[in-house]
């Protein structure tokens, strides 16, 4: 990375000149952020040309006047990570959203300066993939993604194994909940933008297949119904699993989804929770094996944005209690303010407020105020650092080596440590005293740090705080308005065929709030009524597998007429009551009408049923 910076600045600043280095630290941060992923095609390339240009134009409309840089730093960030940030990917936006701040920092003074400096973007863009390809010649190759399916169903096969075997169920927990966690990373759509193609349709039906899976998971009650039947079926799904990911090429499978077949029509197994996880996973991997088939080419469809997920996910983010809600209304205020300051000071190097401000406000208010702490102490000691070395630099080639010299070696410090910012210091008042009065550049370092830092703060603690104490309150709420959601989906499936990608979508989404709440569960170990709120997210959990399950029935047309009316009824009551807190009321009315437990339908909406009871034991300690 450190050699990829000077080359980049080397040609930058031999064809174009100083002014427009900046958009070299821009470059390689998203250098750093792609050269091991995998998914570095043209079109991306394309992508970041068109999308950088269209943000430097908006960059240098923000400098003409006044009225233009309010408007367009309330917009533009609230945009960028409104569509290119999630919870589980707070930083999205940071690439794009630094192109725009970077560049309107020191705006060119005229339009023939703003086309020298989309062409030194260009350049540094053509760089970035000159770059990255030479990386992947000589450098590590990530594993190709059509891999990750194949590893999963070994994993799957050797995990069905397992079930049978009560004395390893620790083993089994431990290694699915590994699995599932590595998955639901891949499969999360990233970007507000998710278009639909065939690897994320592949993503979105493994990742069912897993939740599928943790149907049996989480408790053991389905032990009693296992027997010889049980056992000789799981182990031939078992086989199948490992046979399919050894398969290589369309006709092979086509022979495993004809074996998946074979499998579901010889299922004789009495009906329980076994048999519905059976016939599931067969059924999700029969449409995985038909995704594979070659689709002819004068069918095949462009790429298109997956309307209702993108729908979904705007009502989903377009809340006061959403993450990207609110981080995004924080930032935009925070570099409005900082923006307009730094317009209206007629002061040289008055850019270093907002600066300083976009890169001490961080999506975790903790994260942030560990950074306006550490930042100060850098800063003053890069400035020390700098009024004692910069006396004793060799003219305009030792100042320039020196500063070359200290960005190398901010590259290789971690981002928020206390000396990170002693390179970067070093490294801006070199630069600066090439222009002004060393010790002047100093004072107005620390002057403008410490007007960035009282902005930051005022907009983190005033303008839509995210504690984690309000994230873990906000996710605990949002892991019971994902359950009406799902409940939502189901109602459509009954009358019409759903697409996989938005339940997938809210599945995985579940999984990753749950490990959130966990994770702050098990790092506050005084927090009062933990013990109930880890028993109430177990219920949530059971509840939500029996909720995929019943979306699987659905989707297969196991339902009868009676089915459907007894489904609407449980839905009516859930979505009658606050999320999916069913009232005992309606508990005893809905189990009076639900069809013969025989069926699969009736056996997991009892499951479902007395889940919902066991939850109102709780009601008193969920924290909304």
């Amino acid at each position: 990375m450190i050699l990829f910076f000077l080359l980049s600045f080397a040609l930058v600043y031999g064809i174009f000149g100083f002014q427009y280095v900046m958009l070299v630290s821009v470059i390689t941060v998203f250098f750093k952020v792609r050269y091991k992923r995998s998914n570095n095609t043209w079109k991306r390339y394309i992508r970041l040309v068109v999308v950088g240009s269209l943000l430097i134009l908006l960059a240098y409309l923000s400098s003409r006047n006044l009225a233009a840089c309010i408007l367009l730093n309330i917009c533009v960030p609230f945009v960028l990570v409104f569509t290119q940030s999630s919870q589980f990917n707070p930083k999205g936006y940071f690439t794009y959203a630094m192109i725009f701040a970077f560049t309107s920092l020191i705006p060119p003074a005229d339009l023939q300066g703003l086309g020298k400096e989309m062409l030194a973007f260009w350049m540094c863009v053509l760089i970035l993939a000159s770059a990255i390809t030479v990386f992947r010649w000589f450098g590590s190759k990530p594993a190709p993604s059509s891999q990750t399916a194949s590893g999963t169903f070994v994993e799957l096969s050797e995990l069905i194994l397992l079930l049978a075997q009560p004395e390893r169920q620790k083993e089994l927990e431990e290694r699915f909940w590994r699995l599932a966690h590595d998955f639901q990373q891949m499969s999360y759509h990233k970007n507000f933008f998710s278009v639909q193609t065939r690897e994320n349709q592949l993503y979105d039906m493994v990742s069912a297949l897993i939740q599928r899976f943790s149907y049996l998971v989480s408790d053991q009650e389905w032990r009693k119904e296992m027997d010889q039947r049980h056992v000789v079926v799981l182990t031939q799904i078992s086989l199948f699993l490992k046979e399919t990911a050894a398969s290589r090429g369309i006709a092979a499978r086509e022979r495993q989804a004809a074996a998946a077949q074979k499998l579901l029509d010889r299922m004789n197994v009495p009906e329980g929770r076994i048999r519905v996880f059976c016939r599931s996973l067969l059924h999700m991997m029969t449409l995985i094996l038909n995704a594979y088939k070659t689709v002819p080419r004068e069918k095949k469809l462009a790429r298109k944005i997956d309307w209702g997920e993108l729908m979904y996910q705007f009502r989903f983010r377009c809340t006061l209690e959403s993450f990207e809600m609110r981080f995004a209304m924080r930032l935009s205020i925070v570099m409005t303010i900082s923006c307009t300051v730094s317009y209206l000071l007629p002061v040289t190097h008055a850019y270093w407020i907002p600066l300083n401000a976009f890169l001490l406000l961080q999506p975790s208010f903790e994260e942030s105020s560990y950074r306006m702490k550490t930042r100060p102490i850098g800063t003053v000691i890069g400035c020390g650092v700098e009024f004692l070395v910069h006396p004793l630099l060799p003219g305009l080639a030792g100042q320039l080596v020196f500063a070359l010299l200290m960005i190398s070696l901010m590259y290789c410090a971690v981002p928020g440590t206390w000396y990170h910012p002693i390179f970067s210091t070093c490294y801006a008042l070199t630069l600066a005293a090439m222009m002004m009065n060393e010790t002047t550049a100093i004072t107005l370092r620390l002057i403008y740090l410490g007007a960035a830092v009282l902005i930051v703060f005022i907009g983190n603690r005033f303008f839509f705080p995210m504690r984690k104490d309000v994230q873990f309150r906000y996710n605990y709420k949002a892991l019971f308005r994902l359950h009406n959601n799902y409940w939502n989906i189901i109602r459509r499936g009954m009358f019409r065929l759903t697409r996989l990608s938005v339940s997938g979508e809210i599945l995985t989404y579940f999984h990753m709030l749950y490990e959130e709440c966990e994770a702050y569960l098990h790092s506050h170990k005084e927090m009062p009524k933990r013990k109930e709120l880890r028993n109430v997210m177990l219920i949530l959990w059971h509840m939500f597998s029996e909720l995929e399950q019943m979306h699987y029935l659905v989707r297969t047309k196991h339902l009868q007429r009676e089915e459907k009316e007894a489904l609407i009824r449980v839905i009516c009551a859930v979505q009658e009551d606050l999320y999916p807190i069913i009232s005992y009321e309606n508990i005893v009315s809905l189990r009076k009408e639900l069809p013969e437990q025989e069926r699969e339908i009736g056996y997991v909406l009892t499951a479902y049923l007395k889940h919902a009871e066991l939850l109102l034991n709780y009601r008193d300690c969920i924290p909304f």
